[in-house]
């Protein structure tokens, strides 16, 4: 079953395509965007039998806690100021922008930003179970297509239920203003 998973995971990669790298991991603020990626180092087998160089290109949102020991880069300032707007829209019919304060003076690290979108994304999902008249149906019933069926909630969640989403990368952009926004490319 997990093989079966790899290959689909794998399958979506090749269709979603292939990112570029940034050979600066710390976003330049004066650039109109820039990119941070997650990526995570792995020795499942699993894993390795699609990914050779045992890099996984995501995180879990759910729960990246089992990850983070092994994410590249974790303790790195990425984001040199301390203020930015998460923006979380995915897989969100109402997207809602978060103010978000570094713990650090010197700014956010890949894993409190891991750990921080994950917090938010925890909360949405619960807010949305809380607000929603119209319920997740458990996936023991769920027929045919397994997918998280559209709830009427706050955020109004379609789709995916949290544990299917992982975190690839944040694409940077300032505002002109000076303010900072975060754009997730969440991987489903």
């Amino acid at each position: 079953m997990k093989n079966l998973l790899v290959t689909i995971l794998f399958a979506c990669l090749i269709v979603v395509g292939c990112k570029t790298k940034n050979d600066n991991n710390t976003a330049e603020l004066s650039q109109a965007s820039s990119e941070i990626l997650f990526e995570v180092k792995t020795t499942d087998k699993d894993y390795l039998e699609v990914f050779e160089d045992g890099i996984v290109p995501w995180i879990s949102i759910k729960d990246p806690q089992s990850e983070i020991e092994n994410l590249i880069g974790k303790d790195e300032i990425v984001i040199s100021k301390t203020n930015a707007i998460l923006l979380i829209d995915y897989p969100l019919e109402n997207a809602v922008e978060i103010n978000i304060k570094s713990n650090d003076s010197n700014g956010f690290t890949r894993k409190e930003l891991a750990q921080r979108i994950s917090a938010e994304y925890n909360r949405i999902y619960k807010e949305e179970e809380e607000s929603a008249k119209t319920k997740t149906i458990p996936l023991e019933e769920r027929q045919g297509l397994i997918n998280r069926n559209k709830t009427d909630g706050k955020y109004g969640i379609w789709g995916h239920d949290i544990g299917d989403l992982d975190l690839s990368a944040i694409i940077l952009s300032k505002m002109e203003n000076g303010k900072l926004i975060l754009e997730l490319i969440v991987e489903s």
